[in-house]
């Protein structure tokens, strides 16, 4: 259903990254919208176990940053676009491994099938077809493993919705301005939960779950039989 700000069809997502000062703004972007993703955090906190944890991503916005500064874990990061590479190792440290990862691609073979749990945000809007990269996140689980994928969703809650974007528009700075448009591009090229559940249904993935994770987000779930 169209919220009447948001088009019924997506629009695939094409953020400017082509140079480094387009690279490091749009981190900036993803980090600040970090801030809305606590209960996720909370969630991803909670399944935690001592095994390995993957992350699945984009890579921007330093989102691993967030669950280490929670609780030690044994992590590591696959990045689906190799701009965000160097800039996530950085920001991490030599003592989380960050890779290049084409989404949907094989997996590196230390990989498969050792992590109880992997999860990924901010990934399903660049995905043409996002299960191809659900598919692939989930080879890298262990039996009994858990996938937990958050996004934004294009069917968010009207009246939420409209507040954030006339918060976002009252700063007229050049920074605001590009929050506010690259935010936008962001829900025009995110999914609804109906369409991931149309495409996970005609895949064969019918034991995944989609569901609602707050007025703006979904949240997509896989568990490995053990």
């Amino acid at each position: 259903m169209s919220t009447g700000l948001l088009p019924a069809v997506r629009t695939p997502t094409r953020h400017r990254l082509s140079d480094e000062a387009d690279r490091l703004a749009y981190d900036r972007y993803v980090a600040a919208r970090n801030q809305y993703k606590e209960e996720f955090l909370d969630l991803l906190e909670s399944a935690c176990t001592d095994g390995p944890v993957l992350e699945v991503g984009p890579g921007y916005g330093g989102f691993a940053a967030l669950l280490l500064a929670r609780r030690p874990v044994d992590l590591r990061v696959l990045c689906t676009d190799p701009g965000a590479v160097a800039p996530l190792r950085e920001r991490l440290g030599a003592a989380v491994p960050v890779d290049h990862w084409p989404a949907g691609g094989p997996l590196p073979a230390p990989l498969a099938g050792r992590h109880p749990l992997v999860y990924s945000v901010h990934a399903l809007g660049e995905c043409t077809d996002p299960t191809a990269l659900l598919r692939g996140a989930a080879r890298a689980l262990a039996p009994g493993g858990r996938l937990l994928v958050n996004d934004l969703r294009r069917d968010p809650d009207p009246f939420i919705l409209e507040y954030t974007l006339r918060e976002m528009a009252a700063d007229d700075s050049p920074d605001g301005q590009y929050r506010l448009r690259t935010y936008l591009d962001s829900l025009r090229g995110a999914w609804t939960g109906a369409e991931l559940r149309q495409l996970l249904d005609a895949a064969g993935m019918a034991d995944w779950a989609v569901g609602p994770d707050g007025p703006m987000a979904l949240t997509v779930e896989h568990h490995r039989a053990t």
